[in-house]
């Protein structure tokens, strides 16, 4: 399969019509209730962590962006752990903020947005996660996560949202003709979420443009030539999103951190209180506007939770920390001898 990298070189299967099109949803779903069982197994194995550590805030203090994602889950602000994660592909952490009562654990977080490729994570500000039914949302430059949703697809869907806002700049390519071009063109979707919108159509496509990337061979081997119906979608989210999805590389932009605040009205000694991780003037911060446009998905269907990466991902990170203490140990060592 070629990769299309360059928007003037596309070719969809079929005519390629010289004017802009409503694309027509519904479409066939191709893999009916859910992508998971059948993209994730493979997207465990073949999307490698980035290597990271990470260190808690103090109690009391929180990112803006977190504090109204959890008060607009109804959520108390102090029953949330805040920390910064520092992955080795970018020299400005990332702010995480969890819930004390949610299903994903620091180290599930940690480890599944280390697995998507940088020029990804990139677009995003905070992660955060917090109880309740199987769901996400991403608004602007933060990632929400409800309930058990802690599977590779869910993080390449969500930050796929990201992409389609920033990554070719403004209008979203989801609403662009030549998306909607090609959905016309289509005869099916990846699957019945698939056919919410063209936005979560885009976002879907980008989970299986991921599996197609990193599962050996591609698409054919899982699928045959079934997939061949969502051709002219999966070329042109390639022609967009390929620069983005391949692994390796170091960040090259960062939105600023939000401001610090309090988590409530408890009095605390400003001395305390965390530096932001990315500011105005840092190399490649954007001075651009984020987006306010929230988009939700609801996880309806059976997602492949595999229990063994996820000890994985605690015995790797404990290998992680344990290197870094030693290296900061070493450092400091040299310093002193000096």
């Amino acid at each position: 399969m070629v990769y299309i990298s360059s928007l003037k070189s596309i070719t969809l299967v079929g005519s390629l019509f010289s004017s802009p099109a409503l694309a027509q949803l519904p479409l066939r779903s191709l893999w009916g209730s859910g992508i998971s069982g059948l993209i994730d197994p493979s997207l465990y194995q073949h999307l490698v962590p980035t290597q990271s550590n990470w260190d808690q805030w103090g109690n009391g203090w929180i990112p803006q962006l977190c504090l109204d994602a959890i008060r607009g889950e109804n959520l108390s602000p102090w029953d949330v752990e805040v920390f910064n994660v520092h992955y080795t592909d970018c020299s400005q952490a990332w702010t995480f903020c969890r819930h004390r009562g949610a299903s994903l654990s620091q180290i599930d977080m940690i480890d599944l947005f280390g697995r998507l490729p940088v020029h990804e994570r990139q677009w995003v500000v905070n992660i955060v996660a917090v109880p309740g039914a199987n769901s996400a949302y991403w608004n602007g430059a933060l990632a929400l996560f409800r309930g058990s949703v802690g599977v590779p697809s869910v993080f390449q869907h969500e930050i796929g949202h990201a992409l389609d806002q920033y990554n070719h700049g403004s209008p979203t390519v989801s609403t662009r003709w030549e998306w909607s071009d090609a959905v016309r063109q289509d005869s099916c979707v990846p699957d019945d979420y698939s056919n919410i919108g063209l936005g979560e159509d885009f976002a879907q496509i980008g989970v299986v443009a991921m599996f197609e990337r990193v599962n050996p061979g591609g698409l054919d081997p899982a699928f045959g030539q079934t997939w061949h119906c969502l051709i002219n979608q999966l070329t042109v989210y390639r022609a967009f999103q390929d620069n983005a999805m391949g692994q390796g590389g170091v960040c090259d932009r960062r939105w600023a951190d939000s401001e610090t605040v309090p988590m409530g009205n408890a009095k605390l000694d400003p001395a305390t209180k965390p530096k932001p991780n990315v500011v105005f003037g840092m190399p490649g911060v954007s001075n651009d506007t984020i987006s306010k446009v929230m988009i939700e998905t609801v996880y309806s269907g059976e997602l492949f939770v595999n229990e063994t990466e996820r000890k994985r991902a605690v015995k790797r990170q404990e290998g992680w920390m344990e290197e870094s203490k030693r290296t900061r140990n070493e450092k400091r060592a040299g310093r002193m001898r000096l």
